[in-house]
């Protein structure tokens, strides 16, 4: 397939290379299924056994990577793939997800509901982000999963020291609990309760329902705390930035886009935006390297699973009843009811919570006839949804960089966008005797500071799917497909050298966005 791809008619029309890449996608998401089906099989009853196979160099989780950048690239064809193949790998998909997760469950269940190995969520302040240098840029990402920070990590500049492990997340696996597990002092005390008629964690006295009593905790127990969201950090002006975090010791950062794209109920705005948060949180680490925050540490609540299409109705489970307190569809926490077929019910003090709180999951990827009709589903008990990234990083602040090499002209820069796949040609040096050297170059798409598409192609040059770096030769015009990762009112095209961050080009006005023109 590889050799075919640089054909003539291919290289010529970029709609014919966005089909081919395609198919070149659901290519290797087939193939990963095929493997990881069979590793599944031959896994044993140690839940921590399975964390490895999912989380290692070449683990299992490279399975859902391949998932999510083929479902966000069908999402900027104008047409999309022949169905029946890519029904087909969709379809192995989803068989390999609930063999994982009935699995892991079973595992899970056999040890008591403990991971004896590794990481796990309540410590992460206290073992992690306590013991960074000082100031600290804590990232708190809802429903980053695992494979989404290895990306994150491969995104980064080549000078950080990137460090990737993986954690296990507290149950049930959603926000509430999740992102007070992160907190400072859920390591000596940490419960999932019931106040009244609201769920919420509570650490020592503290009841946590909501983000509130989180920040509250937060700012009593850390001093000169500073809290952040990521779509306020990108916006803020350098200068006001510095200002901002002046004298803080831990800047908390807080990104919610994952799963308020994924909680809309729109997968398809969903698998764009979820890209482009990837590269945003790249950017705001960059951002406050810049401003003298060298050290950063990012993780997450809790993961998710992601399908192409809602879940079938044999798919979907009634829920338990009795004194039901919340329903999620990957979850039911209350007192008392029944046990559905395909489900499993643990008592909150087996998951070492001083309560009398009841959890029911479902074992596979099934979900509970809940409110909504979505494909994102978090609260279980997967490898997908329990096992979440925590990255130390630490990235040398340095004066504000600038170009070292150039120039870089672009040309066939479309008057407005009307398509979410597009192209410009880059190209490095007007001859050969000005450089004789290629240039690693990140292409990328901006608007009011924010990142919002990157390059997904280039024709006839090397192109780095995990970075979306392109590689420019002397003299030589570079075809570059960029895929728009949200809908915004105009852009500017930006290429970026990805060791430095130094900007090579800008395109000189905005381009507005008009899609469906």
């Amino acid at each position: 397939m590889c050799e075919r791809e640089h054909s003539f008619w291919l290289d010529r029309d970029i709609a014919r290379k966005a089909q081919w890449e395609a198919c070149r996608r659901m290519a290797e998401l087939g193939q990963l299924t095929t493997t990881v089906r069979a590793a599944v099989a031959r896994a044993g009853a140690d839940p921590s056994a399975w964390v490895d196979a999912y989380t290692a160099t070449d683990g299992w989780y490279r399975l859902d990577q391949a998932q999510r950048r083929l479902e966000a690239w069908v999402t900027n064809l104008d047409e999309e793939p022949a169905e029946r193949p890519l029904n087909v790998v969709r379809r192995a998909y989803d068989e390999v997800c609930h063999l994982m997760a009935e699995g892991f469950s079973r595992a899970l269940a056999r040890a008591h509901w403990a991971v004896p190995a590794g990481l796990h969520q309540t410590t992460i302040y206290s073992e992690v982000v306590a013991d960074r240098p000082r100031p600290v840029a804590y990232f708190l990402v809802d429903a980053m999963r695992f494979e989404m920070g290895v990306e994150l990590a491969e995104r980064l500049p080549r000078a950080a020291e990137v460090g990737v492990r993986p954690a296990i997340a507290a149950l049930p696996s959603i926000t509430t609990v999740g992102m007070a597990a992160l907190l400072p002092g859920a390591s000596r005390s940490f419960s999932v309760v019931a106040q009244g008629d609201r769920l919420g964690a509570r650490i020592d006295d503290a009841f946590l329902p909501d983000l509130a009593a989180r920040k509250k905790l937060a700012a009593a127990r850390v001093p000169k705390l500073v809290d952040l969201r990521l779509d306020e950090l990108l916006s803020q002006q350098p200068s006001k930035l510095a200002k901002k975090i002046d004298g803080a010791q831990v800047i908390v950062v807080r990104s919610q886009e994952i799963d308020h794209a994924g909680e809309t109920g729109f997968t398809f705005q969903a698998r764009q935006i979820m890209d482009t948060v990837i590269d945003n949180l790249a950017r705001a680490i960059r951002k406050l390297s810049t401003a003298g925050v060298e050290h950063s540490v990012i993780t997450a609540d809790h993961g998710h699973l992601f399908f192409a299409v809602d879940r079938d109705e044999s798919m979907r489970t009634d829920a338990p009843g009795g004194d039901q307190v919340e329903l999620h569809r990957r979850c039911w926490i209350g007192r008392g009811g029944a046990t559905p077929p395909g489900c499993v019910r643990v008592v909150a003090s087996a998951l070492g919570y001083d309560s009398d709180l009841e959890l029911v999951f479902p074992t596979g990827g099934g979900v509970f006839k809940a409110a909504g009709d979505l494909a994102f589903h978090h609260g279980g008990t997967s490898l997908q949804e329990l096992v979440i990234p925590v990255l130390t990083v630490r990235l040398k602040a340095r004066e504000s960089a600038r170009p070292t090499t150039g120039p870089i002209t672009a040309t066939g820069l479309p008057e407005a966008i009307t398509n979410r796949i597009f192209t410009v040609t880059l190209q490095l040096g007007q001859s050969l005797s000005l450089f004789s050297s290629p240039l690693v170059v990140r292409p990328l798409l901006t608007a009011s500071g924010r990142q919002v598409g990157a390059a997904g192609m280039a024709v006839d040059a090397d192109f780095d799917r995990a970075t979306g770096c392109v590689t420019l030769a002397p003299g030589k015009p570079t075809t570059v497909a960029f895929k728009l990762g949200e809908d915004v009112a105009s852009l500017r095209v930006v290429v970026q050298d990805p060791a430095t961050d130094a900007e090579l080009y800008r395109s000189p006005t905005d381009i507005p966005v008009r899609l469906g023109v």
